[in-house]
């Protein structure tokens, strides 16, 4: 699978996970082994649960099920995102509800980074979300990312510490999302977002009006689509 079409799926899939248990995990971007891998790793309080590497596979921590690794790219090509997430969750030891529960602020927030980058699979433009602090496991250098420079607003909110920030790192809640290399949206997992042009949006007000995020992205982003 393509690095795009990766970048999409990892992201709609994480998306999915937290639809079905908000409130329960935390994700941030990881580059383990001083950058030769490429993660969205999920996280339950301070405990790091899995891994989806964006090379090829899903890997889940003191699982007891035998079945992790998990080879989720390869399932892709031949199941629906619903099945294979039905199968994350058995790895994951989760009940699945029958129903979805509501959004929470931060689930909206990853909704919305899944439904635009959901846009570009075929498209010409390579659209990727990057997390605002480079974590590479200590192998090399880790910090906050430079596109903070461009988001002035969410550079200081990133000052502000907050109860619920993992390892007490504020900038692990802000994302980017970048269109051909240059950093073009950037979300707080609290509800607000940021474009290019300095403006903001509170995205739990917006979702609540709208009751979908298709709006919500045509609202704040549809200035960079086709």
């Amino acid at each position: 699978m393509n690095r795009q079409l990766t970048e999409v799926a990892s992201w709609r899939i994480v998306c999915e996970l937290f639809r079905r248990f908000p409130g329960k995990f935390q994700v941030i971007e990881t580059h383990p082994g001083g950058g030769m891998y490429d993660c969205l790793s999920i996280f339950s309080n301070t405990r790091h649960v899995a891994d989806f590497n964006r090379a090829g596979s899903f890997h889940v921590f003191d699982s007891t099920s035998g079945q992790s690794p998990l080879d989720i790219w390869h399932l892709l090509a031949e199941e629906e995102i619903p099945t294979v997430l039905d199968q994350v969750c058995r790895i994951l030891e989760l009940q699945v509800p029958t129903k979805l529960p509501p959004s929470t602020a931060d689930v909206i927030v990853y909704r919305f980074i899944a439904t635009l980058l959901g846009h570009s699979v075929f498209g010409k433009d390579e659209w990727e979300c990057r997390n605002g602090y480079f974590d590479s496991s200590g192998m090399v250098e880790c910090g906050i990312h430079p596109a903070f420079d461009l988001f002035l607003e969410a550079k200081n909110r990133a000052r502000v510490s907050l109860s619920g920030d993992l390892l007490q790192i504020p900038a692990y809640r802000f994302w980017f999302i970048k269109k051909n290399g240059i950093p073009v949206i950037c979300l707080e997992t609290t509800g607000t977002v940021w474009n290019a042009d300095g403006q903001s949006f509170d995205l739990t007000a917006h979702y609540k009006k709208e009751k979908r995020i298709w709006p919500i992205v045509w609202t704040v982003a549809g200035h960079l689509l086709p």
